[in-house]
């Protein structure tokens, strides 16, 4: 393994490297390491605060909560949240600028436009949660109003650490900070009989969620202040909307199919799909931690393309590897890892978690390739291929709940991996051939 990592570096300088630093493959590996820990421990103390805020609030209370992270989540995700902190790191990676002097003047005029986002995510609070008392409907839905606005920021700031490449690790700990502080407030509230609503919940969120912004804004490069570090306003909104299918993921990104299973199956059948996805999930952890380092190493040899195309070759290998270990070792556990974590009566989850497992790591293979895409400037590309296989699964969905089969929706999800994986192979492998050399543009080291 060391020696193809050697085989493959990149040949190129890393920006800010010095002689006796570490080789950027030995750190890139580290980091690799640190988001992948740093992923599970989130899942961890994810699941520990939905077991205390259930404890503390009750079944109403956690919905509600539940409900305020959903709205919130996906409101960010359509908008800023989703496309723009991939183009922001792409920008940033492939001239090498420091954030907050790339998007110094873009964010002083844009920032207004979080506001938007953020009411409207309001008012489908407001408009869920009419039949409640009126105060409690308009502090949820100022709640939702929040989680937006701080979850579009925190992912713009997460895209930008990601752009200044020498600041991976940082990334990674920044992202860890809010989690980790909610956690911890729940934990103390919840040992010391703290009598805490369902407002209290999220206050103490939205405190963890600033600590975290704060963290965050601290973590970025210092900025030169020089007029020529500035990115080009309309190529970045160009990358954004190039990249916006393609960094959504209608495939896995937004639940499409936990609302056709639940539309046409049932809450039964859900409840059976959702706990065999908690378990899948765990083979995409890898494919987004490869992907993390992908997208700004392919940008940053954007003027370089043997370079580039050195870079692809060693991380497309190194991921599907990883992901592969990951996908054989979840195959042996997943029967029993179901029947321990749910009981017994999840059992006829696991026929069709054995093939989410697949299919996830199929999906998680696809976010590396989609990364490379992005990387070069083509994420154009990979949401057209998103675009078309999304209907093969609705269509596999709706099919296999014809005939009442939570398998053969296991199975649709593995067609449309390996559909995924295929066409986006091709579109790197067509492009590796095509990229000719070019002029490097000005870049300032950071």
């Amino acid at each position: 393994m060391t020696s193809n990592w050697r085989k493959y570096a990149p040949r190129v300088t890393e920006p800010g490297s010095e002689p006796g630093q570490q080789p950027s493959q030995l750190r890139d590996r580290y980091v690799v390491l640190l988001i992948v820990g740093g992923t599970f421990g989130l899942q961890g103390l994810t699941l520990v605060t939905g077991v205390l805020s259930a404890r503390m609030l009750g079944v109403e209370g956690r919905g509600q909560v539940a409900l305020v992270f959903a709205l919130g989540l996906m409101a960010s995700q359509l908008t800023f949240g989703g496309s723009l902190p991939n183009a922001i790191a792409k920008n940033l990676a492939q001239r090498q600028l420091a954030a907050r002097d790339g998007l110094r003047r873009i964010a002083r005029r844009r920032v207004g436009l979080l506001v938007p986002t953020s009411v409207a995510a309001a008012g489908v609070m407001l408009v869920l949660q009419r039949d409640q008392p009126v105060g409690e409907n308009w502090a949820l839905a100022v709640a939702v109003a929040v989680m937006t606005l701080q979850t579009i920021v925190f992912r713009l700031i997460i895209g930008s650490l990601q752009g200044e490449i020498r600041h991976l690790a940082r990334m990674a700990i920044v992202g860890m900070i809010p989690q980790a502080l909610f956690t911890l407030a729940l934990t103390t509230a919840f040992v010391a009989g703290w009598d805490w609503s369902a407002i209290d919940v999220l206050l103490s969120f939205f405190v963890a969620s600033a600590v975290g912004l704060g963290f965050g804004w601290a973590a970025l490069a210092r900025p030169t202040r020089r007029p020529e570090d500035e990115l080009d306003e309309d190529e970045l909104w160009s990358e954004a909307r190039k990249n916006y299918v393609s960094s959504i993921g209608p495939i896995d990104g937004v639940g499409l199919d936990r609302i056709f299973v639940g539309a046409l199956l049932g809450v039964v059948e859900l409840g059976l799909y959702a706990a065999a996805t908690a378990v899948s999930n765990l083979c995409r952890i890898v494919g987004n931690a490869v992907s993390v380092i992908v997208l700004p190493r392919v940008a940053m040899n954007h003027a370089d393309p043997v370079g580039q195309r050195a870079v692809i070759r060693q991380w497309v290998p190194i991921a599907a590897g990883l992901i592969a270990l990951v996908v054989i070792a979840l195959e042996l556990v997943v029967g029993p890892a179901i029947r321990l974590a749910f009981g017994d009566e999840f059992e006829g989850a696991i026929r069709c978690a054995h093939w989410l497992v697949l299919a996830d790591g199929l999906l998680g293979f696809r976010k590396v390739l989609v990364a490379v895409l992005q990387g070069q400037g083509r994420g154009g590309t990979a949401s057209w291929i998103e675009l078309a296989v999304t209907p093969v699964m609705v269509l596999g969905i709706v099919t296999a709940s014809f005939y009442d089969s939570l398998t053969g929706i296991g199975l649709t999800m593995v067609l449309v991996g390996v559909l995924s994986c295929v066409g986006l192979g091709l579109a790197v492998t067509r492009g590796n051939r095509e990229r000719q050399p070019v002029s490097p543009p000005s870049t300032t080291r950071i």
